[in-house]
């Protein structure tokens, strides 16, 4: 539908100001999409009847399977659901859209002797509840609108908020000569659909560049999907990736969509592509060819709008020439490709970028700390960082934790940063165990102290990445897990 929208200027004929005008201009305006789910015909009907008006576009479902791939499918707006309903509830299924699609505005049907059901239904999140059977079409009509357009006020302020955040990705202001060909390319691919596939080192800050090249992109107000493929075995990561019909494996209890579908008009980052087995690289590849995915299980497909970017840690090149990774499919992927350099490579960007990471984590904890002393910024700027940016985030994330004053200074940081502020016999001690122990305890308090720092280091190489770390450690991942669990549980 469209509606008209007034505005311009004119020149006054008396006094030959510019003073506003009146001008008619079309603006598109999208149709309210409001889904009606209700096992009762008659019900679906009245609805139907009801919103049969142009700024409506009305879908009906006769349970919560219908509406859950429904939504698999596209956006909706506004959703009225019955509470008595045969298999899944209308209270359950309110909460399945309110944990996996929250910016829908769910509308309860409920009979006048439930009204503890409306109660219920409002503490998980309804917008309202309607009583049946209806009294005043009108109010129900109303109840629609006012609920879509609480739903799209929280959209313009979900846009606007994106839009600003355009402006404040530090990887984009970075001041590093090695950066300056990354972000004319990110401002220059951001606007079209083309794939990008981005490569540099584990914590150099792939995700957050793949985040900027949505946030500035035309799919904005869109899903931005990440999954690392590092982290799921080939099967798992074939249903996370394409979604199953109910009964297709053991567990499949309900038809779910894949994160293509859920991706759908927005960004798909995956994360570590190059840990794909050689048939999800198969059915990747399609999917870039043709558009279309299909549900394990299933036999029609389903067509999806969504763009890629993938990232990697290792050379994919040199997987090609291994065998080990298709070609096609690496010359897919690439058709952008930006190489992001290591931390160490851009050490202009160290103090902004650690500004903004300590905001972050202020914001993130409640903190109370303000900024840092120049001194601690120079340590930090010339400190080795073989984790990149994950390895700074961190770094600032625990010394903003303890810290007590208003800014974090030299002292703040981790031991390796000030060993040279420490005489060296103390630092041969002080640092590795605590001498007001007595010697069995000291012992073991030390044990412990480096087997946390182990894991800890071999989960920030691999990018937390448990299965590539416990291989590394040569402990299988269920004794890799109880080790974390033992000595580091804050991890």
């Amino acid at each position: 539908m469209s509606r008209t929208r007034k505005k311009g200027v004119k020149r006054d004929p008396e006094s030959g100001d510019m003073v506003a005008a009146m001008v008619h201009t079309t603006e598109r305006v999208e149709p309210i999409r409001v889904v009606v789910v209700d096992d009762e015909l008659i019900v679906r009907k009245a609805w139907r009847h009801m919103l049969n008006k142009p700024d409506f576009s009305v879908e009906l479902c006769a349970d919560a399977v219908e509406a859950q791939a429904l939504l698999a499918r596209g956006p909706a707006d506004v959703m009225v659901i019955d509470v008595l309903m045969d298999g899944m509830n209308g209270l359950e299924l309110l909460e399945l859209v309110k944990r996996g699609r929250p910016e829908i505005e769910v509308i309860i049907m409920t009979g006048e002797a439930r009204i503890e059901d409306a109660v219920r239904a409002t503490k998980i999140g309804a917008f309202d509840y309607i009583t049946k059977p209806f009294h005043d079409v009108e109010a129900c009509i109303n109840r629609v609108r006012q609920a879509a357009r609480l739903k799209r006020l929280k959209d313009e302020n979900d846009a606007l908020r994106r839009r600003v955040d355009d402006r404040e990705h530090p990887l984009l202001e970075s001041k590093s000569p090695s950066m300056r060909p990354v972000i004319n390319q990110v401002r220059r691919v951001a606007r079209v659909d083309a794939t990008v596939l981005i490569s540099g080192p584990t914590g150099a800050g792939k995700t957050a560049l793949a985040r900027a090249l949505h946030d500035m992109s035309k799919r904005a107000d869109k899903e931005f999907v990440h999954l690392d493929c590092g982290t799921l075995a080939g099967d798992v990561l074939e249903a996370e990736l394409f979604g199953h019909a109910k009964g297709a494996f053991t567990g499949a209890v309900t038809d779910k969509a894949g994160l293509f579908e859920i991706a759908h008009g927005g960004t798909l980052f995956l994360d570590e592509i190059g840990n794909m087995t050689a048939k999800m690289q198969a059915k990747l590849l399609q999917v870039l060819h043709d558009g279309r995915v299909r549900r394990i299980g299933e036999q029609r497909d389903h067509r999806v709008d969504v763009r890629v970017i993938g990232a990697t840690n290792v050379d994919l090149k040199a997987m090609v020439d291994q065998g080990r990774f298709r070609e096609d499919l690496y010359f897919r992927l690439k058709v952008v490709e930006i190489p992001l350099p290591s931390l160490n490579e851009r050490r202009e960007d160290i103090p902004q970028l650690a500004h903004a990471l300590l905001q972050r984590e202020v914001k993130r904890h409640g903190l109370d700390v303000k900024g840092f002393e120049p001194a601690c910024l120079e340590r930090l700027c010339h400190h080795d960082w073989p984790g990149n940016v994950r390895e700074l985030q961190h770094v600032i994330e625990r010394a903003a934790i303890f810290e007590t004053g208003d800014e974090l200074t030299e002292r703040s940081l981790p031991a390796e940063f000030h060993r040279d502020l420490t005489p060296p016999t103390m630092a041969a001690t002080s640092n590795l165990v605590d001498i007001d122990l007595p010697w069995k305890e000291a012992m073991e308090h030390a044990e412990n102290a480096v087997r946390s720092a182990y894991l800890r280091g071999v989960l920030d190489r691999f990018d937390r990445n448990i299965t590539r770390a416990a291989e590394h450690a040569a402990l299988d991942r269920s004794n890799f897990r109880r080790n974390l669990k033992r000595f580091l549980p804050d991890y």
